[in-house]
């Protein structure tokens, strides 16, 4: 659901902890070349507090063109952080390799000895994680802590470059996510698109899917964004194999719900391959779909290279999300 506007939100009291007023257990962000990756640690409560607060980073990108930019960030984040929780650690994962990325969520992530009693709870601003990491956080925690109560904060940009990514690596499953495929059934490919036709077009190519379901994201974050994603998908949309649908990016239990909806129908006569490409609340729908039917795999396409200099710009709307309790069949 929408807060408000960044300013508003720290005007009127700032970002509460999951659980009001009760010390969160954890504060995940990932600190990123993009200006918006800090806007949701800068709108805390002055009375934010967390037991350990995480500053995730990609280690490709301390070099380059952002490093100058993303040092900047993680300064500011720990500046903020150092003052709202009892320690802060810096976690260098990598989002080249898979393996090193799985090793640093989990020993940074989860509690050395959990009480089996007590809630664990975490705020994580989702905004600027990629999406494999951001899938595999959350799944570490929510079957990591025996009681998990995940808050996420988003925040949307005020407009996106001309590309967000380019180039392709290929083709992965999303750790813990790879699903239970029947090799008697064909495959379906369902695609929750932003603004990346190659990238979308290489997933299709590399599944070879007998059936598309391409998602447009209505209603957007932002209006802009959705006349952008019909243009930039026309040619995916022109496809033979490929049909529309539309889901929700703001919300996620009702991109979740809409999600539910569609696959139901082809869940016992397909394997479903879900590609989570647009909004990051949207993402975390895509996890709870597999989260709630094991028989659904998560992919990740694997860019060439972010556009570093020019990904987004500004901090638009904050938006504050809880997940929901794990979901059963």
């Amino acid at each position: 659901m929408l807060i408000n506007k960044v300013e508003q939100v720290k005007s009127s009291g700032g970002i509460k902890t999951a659980t009001n007023d009760v010390p969160d257990d954890l504060y995940l962000v990932c600190a990123s070349y993009e200006p918006r990756s800090v806007a949701a640690t800068e709108s805390l409560s002055l009375d934010y507090k967390a037991r350990k607060g995480i500053i995730y980073i990609n280690k490709e990108f301390y070099s380059g063109a952002s490093s100058e930019s993303i040092r900047s960030n993680i300064i500011r984040l720990q500046t903020i952080l150092e003052q709202r929780c009892d320690s802060v650690e810096l976690a260098i994962g990598s989002w080249l390799d898979v393996k090193s990325q799985l090793e640093v969520l989990k020993s940074t992530l989860l509690p050395a000895k959990p009480e089996q009693s007590k809630e664990w709870t975490s705020t994580i601003d989702i905004t600027s994680f990629n999406r494999e990491v951001l899938l595999t956080s959350v799944a570490l925690l929510r079957v990591g802590v025996i009681r998990s109560r995940i808050k996420v904060i988003y925040v949307s940009p005020h407009s996106h470059g001309q590309w967000l990514s380019r180039g392709f690596r290929g083709i992965r499953n999303v750790m813990g996510l790879s699903g239970i495929q029947s090799p008697s059934k064909q495959s379906l490919l369902v695609v929750l698109s932003g603004f990346e036709p190659d990238r979308t077009i290489r997933i299709i190519e590399e599944h070879e899917p007998r059936l598309v379901l391409l998602g447009l994201g209505d209603p957007p974050t932002n209006q802009e964004f959705l006349l952008r994603n019909r243009e930039e998908m026309k040619l995916v949309l022109a496809r033979q194999d490929v049909k529309e649908f539309e889901f929700p990016t703001a919300s996620i239990q009702e991109c979740l719900d809409v999600l539910q909806k569609l696959l139901k129908n082809y869940l016992q006569d397909y394997n479903i391959i879900l590609a989570p490409m647009s909004t990051k609340l949207s993402t975390i729908a895509a996890f709870l779909v597999a989260e709630c039917h094991p028989e659904v795999q998560i992919t990740y396409a694997l860019p060439g290279e972010y556009n570093t200099k020019d990904y987004s710009t500004g901090a638009d709307n904050v938006y504050e999300d809880w997940l929901p309790e794990l979901i059963t069949r």
